[in-house]
């Protein structure tokens, strides 16, 4: 307690920027067609991603030791150093994985129902990922778990651009709470052996009930 009675939940505090740093990087990273069949690819890239969420402060009366729980709102960014991997398993096939320091990393895959990677045109790959984190702050600690449902579709305008637009659903367990998440991704793939990326994403956490702004570039390496 402080010398004015204001008690702020520290612990609380904490595991809310540690997990949300460590299981909620919702970038997307990638074009929307699968890598060739046995063809891998290499990305670098770099996050930053703004939330906003409610901080309880305690106040009490030093005189009559009554105790008022005050709620505000505070904004916090997390920038952090993404590495991906992709690989080629089957002609429509492929598996990926990335990892975002210093917190976590997801593993999963997608299958190219629609389009051509050789082609112009519209391209649909649903996609599912798992991610898992522990946390641990003092003797406390937090399993984080979650499951990825993106929706990798876009356009390609020509061999070396196109657009893409990930609608995605992610529901994560952290402890014994469970909390979805909703929203999307918009970004651009310009190059071919060489790919720059750059996007943006807005989502909604169930878990801390605040809008997510994520933006990202990325350079992958084929």
């Amino acid at each position: 307690m402080t010398g004015d009675g204001r008690e702020r939940n520290g612990f609380r505090h904490t595991c809310v920027l540690l997990l949300l740093g460590g299981c909620a990087n919702y970038a997307t990273l990638q074009d929307p067609e699968t890598m060739p069949e046995g063809d891998t690819e290499f990305g670098l890239g770099a996050t930053f991603t703004k939330y906003e969420f409610e901080i309880e402060t305690t106040t009490t009366d030093p005189m009559t030791g009554q105790s008022t729980v005050e709620t505000e709102r505070e904004s916090f960014g997390i920038p952090a150093l993404t590495l991906s991997l992709r690989h080629g398993v089957a002609e429509r096939l492929e598996l990926h994985g990335m990892a975002w320091m210093p917190f976590g990393a997801t593993i999963g895959g997608k299958y190219m129902l629609i389009g051509d990677r050789k082609q112009t045109g519209f391209v649909l790959s649903p996609g599912l990922d798992v991610g898992y984190l522990s946390v641990s702050v003092g003797d406390e600690s937090t399993s984080v778990v979650g499951l990825y449902g993106p929706s990798h579709r876009g356009v390609r305008t020509s061999a070396g651009f196109a657009v893409y637009a990930t609608p995605k659903y992610v529901l994560r367990i952290a402890g014994g709470d469970l909390g979805h998440v909703g929203g999307g991704t918009l970004g651009i793939a310009v190059g071919e052996e060489t790919q720059f990326l750059a996007e943006g994403s807005l989502l909604y956490d169930t878990l801390v009930q605040s809008p997510i702004i994520q933006g990202g570039v990325a350079v992958a390496f084929r």
